[in-house]
């Protein structure tokens, strides 16, 4: 019985941060450490009731305009939601992690170049 109640107290605290097919968008700004550049950031995501989200970031890098797609797991964690995910920008393999919490969508990146940075991104409603 104990288990149950954790199990379905899981559930209910999974699913007040992840609804299925929910979509989301978040805008900010990212930093690429090894260049010492900056720019602004927009995502835009939809979830599934497994928990993957496929997200479509735009932003700007010096001034040149991008756009990529991701595709990242997410697993509750008591108040966050973790993610992991990969993507391919521009023939380069990228791989990240990060939380959801509140309106904010946190990020670490890295690819198989040497590009390496994060992005913090606030909800748009």
């Amino acid at each position: 019985m104990a288990r149950f109640i954790l199990f379905v107290c899981f559930a209910l605290n999974s699913s007040s941060l992840l609804e299925a097919g929910e979509t989301r968008t978040w805008e900010g700004k990212w930093n690429n450490r090894k260049y010492n550049t900056t720019g602004p950031l927009k995502c835009v995501a939809t979830s599934d009731d497994k928990g993957v989200w496929q997200a479509t970031f735009t932003g700007l890098f010096k001034g040149d305009p991008f756009k990529y797609k991701a595709t990242f797991q997410s697993r509750a964690n008591g108040k966050q939601m973790n993610l992991a995910g990969d993507a391919t920008i521009r023939g380069h393999k990228y791989q990240w992690t990060g939380f959801m919490k509140g309106a904010t969508l946190n990020g670490k990146y890295r690819s198989n170049i040497g590009y390496y940075g994060e992005f913090v991104l606030k909800e748009k409603k």
